[in-house]
């Protein structure tokens, strides 16, 4: 069994939190603010990933044929869900392929029997989803619980129309990579000598279609848009916290990851956020209960 924070959230959420100190500004120790409220969608699941030898918690075991009888029969008499449906390895499979038909990489990199099967719970309108999970999470058998609604809805504030956006240091920011190798520049916003060196840097690289750079009164106009259901997180943020940032249109068939770390090593840029990246590890974690796999195979260019 699986301990109670699961392994694909809290390494998803590691993602976002790291994108939210970069995009307010925020030291790492700061205390936690609470997410948006989000409206369950028909189309969103609570996704229950069996164990497998390799799922974090499940001490190098697989659910068994007994183990997944009993979970069925646990679900099937929950009041709060609608519907239960198994999603076997093959299926699962067969989805994944479909899903990311245009990564050749990431598909080399996993096999039928590296995914998870899993029970798929709609519940009731009305119902509490956060019993249902906490419920699940406690049977024999389970390796991870998804509740679709969270992971999607949290993480539809940070999307973004521009395939790359390359933020820059603020004052304070407590990324690594604004508080070494920058000399006198280290702990402060980005310098102009910093941003005549990026914007060199994107020019000269293949595969940008065009770029914009976003001032912090615009950063910070489309952040309160954003969370406008956010209030504390909204009142606890300056203007000043947000920082500025190119935002890159990509060609399709770009190495998108690749321009991605060569602009992370720039002076004065805290932090590179690939969208087709982010894309690809949320679903990854949402429909196939993996959150393993190196950016080198998720975030592979298009094929």
């Amino acid at each position: 069994m699986a301990d109670e924070a699961p392994s694909g959230l809290r390494s998803l959420f590691a993602v976002l939190l790291a994108g939210m100190s970069v995009l307010v500004g925020t030291p790492a120790a700061a205390d936690p603010v609470t997410a948006p409220e989000v409206s369950t969608s028909d189309e969103w699941e609570i996704a229950v990933f069996l164990c497998t030898p390799t799922t974090y918690g499940c001490h190098r075991r697989g659910a068994t044929a007994r183990q997944k009888r009993a979970l069925r029969t646990f679900l099937e008499s929950r009041p709060e869900l609608s519907g239960v449906r198994f999603v076997d390895r093959a299926s699962a499979y067969e989805s994944f392929r479909r899903d990311f038909a245009g990564n050749r990489t990431l598909l080399k990199a996993v096999r039928a029997k590296d995914l998870p099967e899993s029970f798929r719970l709609q519940v009731k309108k009305g119902a509490d989803p956060d019993r249902v999970r906490h419920a699940v999470y406690r049977r024999p058998g389970v390796g991870d619980v998804i509740d679709q609604a969270v992971l999607y809805g949290d993480t539809q504030p940070m999307a973004s129309e521009w395939d790359i956006s390359v933020y820059l240091c603020v004052k304070d920011s407590a990324t690594p990579a604004c508080l070494s190798s920058r000399g006198k520049a280290n702990g402060k916003i980005a310098t102009l000598k910093e941003k005549k060196a990026v914007v060199a840097e994107i020019e000269r690289t293949p595969g940008v279609e065009k770029y914009v750079f976003e001032d912090q009164a615009t950063a910070y106009r489309n952040f309160v848009e954003s969370y406008a259901d956010n209030e504390s997180l909204v009142s606890a943020t300056r203007m000043s916290d947000i920082p500025e940032s190119y935002r890159l249109t990509m060609r399709p068939e770009a190495d998108w990851n690749a321009v991605s770390r060569r602009l992370a090593r720039l002076s004065g840029v805290s932090q590179v956020r690939n969208q087709r990246c982010m894309d690809a590890q949320i679903k990854l974690v949402a429909e196939y209960g993996r959150d393993d796999l190196p950016d080198s195979k998720v975030c592979a260019p298009r094929q």
